[in-house]
């Protein structure tokens, strides 16, 4: 898969979150099955996830060969500080479509050739451009039907 699609598809991701974000009702961003994270904690999730993957496309194509740490998902939405919770999506909403055009700003200046920049990730060692964009793309799409799951067990 070349820049373009990689592109096309990132946007695509990013429309079908937001999209998704846009159905839940009110009454519905503190709902979900046991165990599982409500709509307003994925919102948070997806915000402060995008904020990682904004700083390694940048580590990437700037200082390729660079090392980057895991981080845990868990630990985010666990935290009393972050307040998942109870926090308004409003401010992760606006963060995440920041986020978000910022990254697709750089990864559309990037070239086929540029995929193969690599870094190295903490867990799953050498970890490429392209393969950033592919799992940047691939987990809003995820938390996206999440949502939707969840805002249908109504």
């Amino acid at each position: 898969m070349g820049i373009s699609e990689l592109v096309e598809s990132y946007e695509a991701a990013t429309k079908q979150f937001l999209d998704a974000v846009a159905t839940v009702g009110p009454e519905e961003l503190d709902k979900a099955p046991a165990g599982e994270w409500t709509p307003r904690q994925i919102i948070h999730h997806q915000a402060h996830a995008d904020a990682y993957c904004l700083t390694r496309i940048i580590q990437v194509v700037s200082e390729p060969g660079t090392t980057v740490r895991s981080f845990s998902e868990e630990a985010l939405v666990s935290s009393k500080i972050l307040s998942y919770e109870s926090a308004p999506i409003e401010p992760s909403i606006s963060l995440l479509i920041a986020l978000r055009s910022e990254t697709l700003r750089i990864i559309k200046l990037c070239t086929d050739a540029d995929l193969s920049l690599a870094c190295v990730h903490s867990e799953l060692g050498e970890f490429t451009l392209q393969d950033m964009i592919i799992r940047f793309t691939e987990h809003p799409v995820g938390h996206s039907l999440q949502i939707l799951e969840t805002i249908a067990q109504k």
